[in-house]
């Protein structure tokens, strides 16, 4: 609630001009109470037919009033959902900003929680959540009224407001409680189904089948358990505020005929009063019943306002002219959170322009982590890396990614088309676009498809083999024309013909002086290379140097 009126305080006209049409709308609503009063009253008691037709003809049009201030308040409210648009576009321009390192450490990072969070800030912080808050104030009106007929009839109906918030006092925490678990139910039972449709071999090839159907059917049970006792608390807070409504016309009507038979109000007023009594409850009821929602919602908008502080890429930094390609690493150390053993410490290391470093070690020893330090995904605990005695951290990321041809070691794409993938926002000519196609020896694969380079790539590439999306990771890397060269496991899953072209490539960059970097274990790239950074080398790795002595 609080974020509604916030959000009505940012726009102070707007608020004024809600407000103003919200009183003519439940002014406008005493109409049909009024009129319930006059025709019993004037017309019954007379019979004169003018009396009713302009009695109708008087309701009718205000009938009419009151139909368009509630749309026009309507329409003008529906102004502050513009916040949300606003908001999303918040959160998708830091998932775009959000620091690499975040990416690579946090490992839970859950983006389909910040789009559930989005979609119910969107869902309920509109334009009929915020109506609902704005007429309750406007409560008062209704009971005026009563108060105006019979003063004991305004009382019963100011108590029995009360009701629905002390009912919902009782049920509150039961039905968050259950709503909670029930979220996290959902997020188990769509884990499930990502785990049988997603990895179908390994659940049906290494016999799984009854490990997930036991983990099923665990989850099913709390599921349909939860879900029925949360129905269940629901229906009963539901059944509770239909009740109150009732009960309140039970007692009105029931009083008011007392009254009537004293003589202290009029048949008319008796059924007016309980028309107004049921406008007066109405309001109420609704925002008893948006309560649950309003604080999931609440709870949503508090985890986006962490998520949106969650540190950024700099978009400041320096360029480096003339840039010739010499990195520097000194005195490298790096750990992970939550981590004992470092995964290394004490690297120091020297690539110029022209050579080819292999960075061999066993799987886990940190190559792609070293590979991501280098361009700057991850960022070290100690010591130093310099481009061109420009120490990296000072550099633009813009310059530096504008620099870089870097293949990581498991490709991702884009829903989108093959050329989508391919360029991004880069330009390049056709006959340039085709030489790299077959340079990394996938024109046989553009030629195969009808629509060729602009082929789709449907679930973003992933039902393609792996080889054909290295090779497509590989032609998108070459299409930055960079000075550095990195490379995290080429040659994996590459046919034998694929690493032919690969390690030509390889051999004409290093003839074109660019300054080569690759995470591998194929013998035939490390035989490439002139430097050899071992990283099974304890504490600290071992730089093999050249024929020449040199790093």
């Amino acid at each position: 609630m609080i974020e509604i009126f916030k959000r009505l305080k940012r726009n102070p006209n707007l608020f004024t001009k809600i407000i103003i049409a919200s009183f003519f709308v439940n002014i406008l609503a005493l109409a049909t109470p009024i009129y319930v009063i006059q025709v019993l009253q004037r017309y019954v008691a007379y019979g004169v037919n003018s009396t009713l037709v302009t009695l109708i003809v008087g309701i009718l049009i205000v009938s009419l009033f009151e139909f368009f201030f509630r749309n026009i308040r309507h329409r003008m409210t529906r102004e502050i959902e513009a916040e949300n648009t606003l908001l999303a576009d918040r959160v998708m321009k830091k998932l775009v900003s959000i620091k690499s390192s975040y990416y690579s450490i946090q490992k839970n990072f859950r983006p389909d929680i910040v789009t559930r969070n989005v979609n119910l800030v969107q869902n309920t912080f509109n334009a009929s959540t915020t109506l609902i808050l704005i007429d309750v104030p406007f409560v008062l009106i209704f009971l005026i009224a009563l108060f105006l007929i019979n003063y004991q009839l305004g009382l019963i109906a100011t108590l029995f407001i009360l009701v629905p918030f002390i009912i919902l006092n009782f049920y509150r925490n039961s039905i968050n409680k259950l709503s909670n678990v029930s979220t996290q139910l959902n997020y188990g039972t769509a884990r499930l189904h990502d785990s049988s449709s997603s990895r179908f071999e390994t659940v049906k090839y290494f016999n799984l089948i009854n490990a997930v159907k036991k983990a099923w059917s665990s989850i099913i049970e709390r599921t349909i358990n939860t879900k029925e006792d949360l129905e269940a608390q629901r229906n009963i807070l539901s059944s509770f505020m239909a009740s109150s409504t009732t009960l309140l016309t039970i007692i009105i009507i029931a009083w008011g005929a007392v009254l009537a038979v004293d003589g202290q109000i009029s048949v008319g007023a008796l059924i007016g009063a309980n028309i107004l009594g049921s406008r007066a409850i109405a309001p109420i009821i609704r925002l008893v019943q948006n309560m649950e929602p309003i604080n999931k919602a609440t709870v949503s908008l508090g985890e986006l306002d962490q998520f949106l502080r969650i540190p950024q890429d700099s978009q400041d930094g320096s360029e480096i002219r003339d840039f010739k390609g010499i990195i520097d690493m000194k005195d490298l150390h790096f750990q992970y959170p939550n981590t004992k053993v470092p995964v290394f410490e004490g690297l120091n290391c020297v690539v110029k322009p022209g050579d080819i470093t292999a960075i061999k070690g066993s799987n886990g020893s940190g190559k792609s982590t070293l590979i991501k330090l280098i361009i700057r995904i991850l960022e070290f605990n100690r010591g130093q890396i310099f481009y061109d005695s420009v120490e990296l951290n000072q550099l633009s990321l813009e310059w530096l990614r504008s620099n870089l041809i870097y293949l990581p070691q498991e490709p991702k794409f884009i829903d989108g088309t093959l050329l989508d993938n391919l360029l991004g926002l880069t330009e390049i000519k056709k006959d340039k676009m085709n030489e790299i196609l077959k340079s990394v020896d996938l024109i046989d694969f553009v030629n195969s498809d009808p629509s060729g380079i602009q082929m789709q790539l449907p679930n973003r590439g992933e039902n393609l083999p792996f080889g054909i999306r290295k090779r497509i990771a590989l032609a998108r890397a070459m299409i930055v024309s960079g000075q550095v060269v990195v490379f995290d496991e080429p040659s994996e899953s590459l046919d034998e013909r694929g690493r032919t072209s690969l390690y030509n490539l390889i051999s004409k960059m290093a003839m074109e002086n660019k300054t080569i970097i690759v995470a591998t274990q194929d013998e035939n790239i490390i035989k490439q290379a002139n430097i050899l950074l071992d990283l099974d080398k304890k504490p600290s790795p071992q730089v093999t140097y050249d024929l020449k002595g040199e790093k």
